[in-house]
């Protein structure tokens, strides 16, 4: 069994919000959900922009984008933010944090021997 880097994280949208667990990953250029939790949220994905995205399975899927709230804490600290995120019909195992989004926002270390990655706000982080 390998460790992944999976860490809690609220969506925030007009109508509700709900917290998932995300898979930080440094491969990704998007910060991507599961498509039905836009609806759930109350995001409108109507006249979204689309876009579409090679999966890690070489498989092309589309992704709408929207503006939602993300929030993290370690239950001492909290951060929040307004994102640009995609949603996919597309499975996923766990929803995407990846760099648009997420993590340009955050400087990542990665510390292999603990298991543990450290998150901190970069000059680019816009919340608060």
């Amino acid at each position: 069994m390998r460790p992944r880097p999976i860490i809690g994280v609220t969506v925030v949208g007009p109508a509700d919000s709900r917290l998932l667990e995300g898979h930080l990953d440094t491969g990704a250029d998007d910060t991507v959900f599961p498509q039905r939790l836009a609806a759930l949220l109350g995001v409108d994905l109507t006249n979204a922009p689309v876009s579409q995205a090679t999966t890690a399975t070489l498989t092309n899927a589309p992704i709408r984008y929207a503006q939602v709230y993300l929030r993290i804490t370690d239950g001492k600290e909290q951060r929040e933010w307004p994102a640009w995120v995609g949603f996919t019909p597309a499975k996923l195992n766990y929803p995407l944090l990846g760099f648009a989004g997420f993590l340009q926002f955050f400087t990542a270390t990665f510390h292999g021997d603990r298991e543990q990655v450290e998150l901190m706000v970069n000059s680019l982080y816009p919340g608060t």
